[in-house]
C-alpha cells in the first residue's frame, strides 16, 4: 500500500494484509483515513474471521444496491446473527459506519456474553445509544475498544478505514 507509509494504523494495516483480510484499491492505495462502509467493513471482517460458505441469498429491500464483491460476506455475516438490516427491509450498504454500530458488530462476532450490569466511565456514556451500552461495556471490558482519548467513547464518530483494521486486529488478538 503505497499511502501508510509513517501512518499510526501501518503495522495493523501492513498485519492485515499478509493476512489476507485487507486489500486496498486498485491504485494500490489503501486510504487510511477515508471513511469505511458496512459493505466494506463486513467484507474486511468475513476475510479476518474466515467465515464459511452459505447459500443463502440476501432479502433486504436494497439488495440491488450491495457490491457483488460484499454479497457472500454480508450473508454469512447476517446467517451469524454478527449484522442485520434495518427496521426498514435495507441493508444500506454504503452507509458509513459509526463507533457504536462497528463495536457491536465486533462483539456479535465473538463468543462472548454480554455483559449488562457493568458500567462505563466514558465522560460521554449519555450519548451512546442504549442499544450499544451492553456491546461497548463488554467491548471495553474484553480490551476489544477503547476510548480516543480524553475519557470519551465517541459513539456517534464515524470510522476511519485505519480505525477498521484496528477493530479487527483487536478483535483476532481476543479471539485467538
Amino acid at each position: 500500500m503505497k499511502d501508510i507509509s509513517g501512518h499510526w494504523a501501518e503495522s495493523v494495516i501492513k498485519a492485515g494484509v499478509s493476512a489476507g483480510y485487507i486489500t486496498g484499491y486498485s491504485d494500490q492505495s489503501f486510504k487510511p483515513n477515508a471513511t469505511i462502509n458496512r459493505a466494506e467493513f463486513i467484507t474486511m471482517l468475513g476475510r479476518a474471521l474466515q467465515m464459511k460458505a452459505t447459500t443463502n441469498s440476501l432479502t433486504f429491500t436494497d439488495s440491488n444496491k450491495i457490491p457483488t464483491w460484499a454479497t457472500t460476506y454480508i450473508s454469512q455475516a447476517v446467517e451469524a446473527g454478527i449484522v442485520s438490516g434495518y427496521t426498514d427491509g435495507k441493508f444500506r450498504a454504503d452507509k458509513e459506519l459509526n463507533r457504536a454500530e462497528i463495536t457491536a458488530w465486533i462483539v456479535r462476532a465473538t463468543d462472548i456474553k454480554l455483559d449488562n450490569t457493568a458500567s462505563l466511565s466514558f465522560s460521554d456514556k449519555k450519548s451512546i445509544p442504549t442499544w450499544a451500552t451492553p456491546y461497548v461495556v463488554t467491548a471495553f471490558k474484553e480490551g476489544l475498544v477503547s476510548g480516543v482519548g480524553q475519557n470519551k467513547f465517541a459513539p456517534q464518530n464515524i470510522v476511519t478505514r485505519a480505525e477498521a483494521a484496528t477493530f479487527i486486529a483487536k478483535l483476532l488478538k481476543v479471539i485467538n
